[in-house]
């Protein structure tokens, strides 16, 4: 047998992309080539061989407990104690010796399995196949739906790339909670919004300096097209409508930030959210009107808040054996005013949701949000606000509340998660008038690099 040095490893799992720290609980594979591949845990060594075969491997070892010594996987005995964490949550440690095992298990409680029976265990009633102590989770219900953004920390050395897409569709319009017609909004304005879409790229980062502490940069590139319809009066008396869009598309805001935990055991997690927000983008938008060429764009079709705002919030987690719950709290401030003489109101957001565990690779979700808006300060002398409800900042702020149906997938080895929701509006209440929202898609690829 070969003796384990407890004080040196600097391996990485195969499985889960953790370092492997806790030799007492390390596992390893030869392939039938001579490579070494490690585990952190007997779990992810399980999990990893559920779509493996075993034939193809020289030897599967595992690290007894007691002794630290590598032995054989198929002869060893295994414990199941709660006594006795292990790495990704599963309490599982392996012995060289049945008595070893009962012996333990007699002291710290517990089940002793041989290695089919765990192996059986594994397929039969994940009870350990889905079990961790960190957010970076090989389960596709352990990662929060597509709408939702810093919801886990990585472990340390962690790096995962992102690309997000959010696609938002609005039709009429509200004034409060009701809705209404174009020729109440003829009466007050010359222009009524008819419908708009609002396209969002995302590119992010995420980077673990160590376990509790993952770091997020994203940048946004959005689209905004709106369709338009102006009541215009004749030099004869008459009335007549005229249709038209206006269009902006760029570079948005970037957003920096940080995610600090604070708690991480027994299959539950609970981490700060903390972010800034950078106004790189352009809120000096223009296109050309029936009215005018060149007019400068209402708030709602500039591409940035121009303001350097600062978002502070929670997020908790917990995981169960095939679904997980979910809860997070937002709150975005917003700090001086822009450069064109106004700012945003302060939004408050609260996320909620479950997920199913469908099987390995396949969760289904679903989420309830809302929101609170304060009201837009100051204005823009370039705005005419009795133009377009748009440009009246009377028009902005107010709360809404969205249902979201959503799915995630996990492939290439749990290493790249996709994910989509489409998610409608509940309750929609607006401080003065505003568009009516009809749905929002949103939809994820998210790369764990290492």
């Amino acid at each position: 047998m070969t003796k384990v040095s407890f004080a040196q490893s600097h391996e990485q799992c195969i499985h889960c992309s953790m370092a492997v720290k806790s030799l007492q609980f390390k596992a390893q594979a030869q392939t039938q080539s001579g490579k070494l591949i490690w585990f952190d845990a007997i779990e992810c060594l399980v999990n990893y061989l559920k779509s493996k075969n075993e034939n193809d491997f020289q030897k599967i070892q595992v690290t007894d407990y007691n002794s630290g010594k590598v032995i054989d996987a198929a002869n060893a005995y295994y414990l199941k104690s709660k006594a006795i964490p292990s790495p990704m949550g599963a309490n599982l440690s392996a012995y060289m010796l049945q008595s070893e095992a009962i012996s333990v298990q007699k002291e710290k409680g517990g089940d002793v399995y041989n290695w089919e029976t765990l192996k059986e265990r594994f397929i039969d009633s994940e009870f350990g196949a889905y079990d961790s102590h960190h957010d970076h989770h090989n389960r596709p219900d352990a990662y929060a739906p597509s709408g939702i953004m810093g919801d886990h920390l990585h472990p340390k050395g962690g790096f995962m790339l992102s690309l997000r897409y959010m696609n938002m569709y609005m039709n009429g319009n509200r004034e409060g909670s009701s809705k209404i017609s174009d020729e109440s909004i003829y009466e007050r304005y010359m222009v009524a919004p008819q419908n708009m879409t609002m396209q969002m790229f995302m590119l992010g980062v995420m980077y673990a300096p160590s376990d509790k502490l993952t770091l997020i940069l994203m940048q946004n590139f959005a689209t905004k097209n709106m369709d338009l319809t102006a009541r215009m009066t004749m030099a004869n008396g008459m009335q007549m409508l005229n249709s038209f869009s206006t269009y902006s598309s760029g570079v948005g805001d970037m957003k920096v930030g940080a995610l600090f935990g604070l708690y991480n055991r027994n299959e539950a997690s609970f981490h700060l959210n903390g972010g800034l927000n950078i106004p790189l983008g352009d809120i000096t938008n223009r296109d050309n009107t029936p009215m005018m060429n060149d007019v400068k764009l209402p708030y709602a079709m500039q591409l940035g808040s121009g303001t350097w705002d600062i978002t502070l919030g929670i997020t908790f987690k917990k995981l169960y054996d095939k679904f997980s719950l979910g809860i997070q709290q937002l709150n975005t401030l917003r700090t001086g005013t822009n450069s064109e003489g106004y700012r945003f109101g302060n939004l408050y957001k609260l996320h909620t949701w479950g997920a199913y565990a469908i099987s390995q690779y396949v969760s289904t979700s679903l989420r309830l949000s809302g929101s609170i808006e304060g009201k837009l300060n100051g204005e823009d002398s370039e705005l005419n606000p009795m133009m377009v409800t748009t440009a009246d900042p009377n028009n902005y702020g107010g709360d809404l509340v969205h249902g979201t149906l959503g799915f995630n997938f996990l492939l290439a080895g749990s290493k790249l998660i996709l994910g989509a929701e489409i998610g409608i509006p509940l309750h929609q209440n607006y401080n003065g008038i505003f568009m009516n929202e009809k749905f929002v898609f949103n939809a994820s690829a998210k790369y764990n690099v290492f």
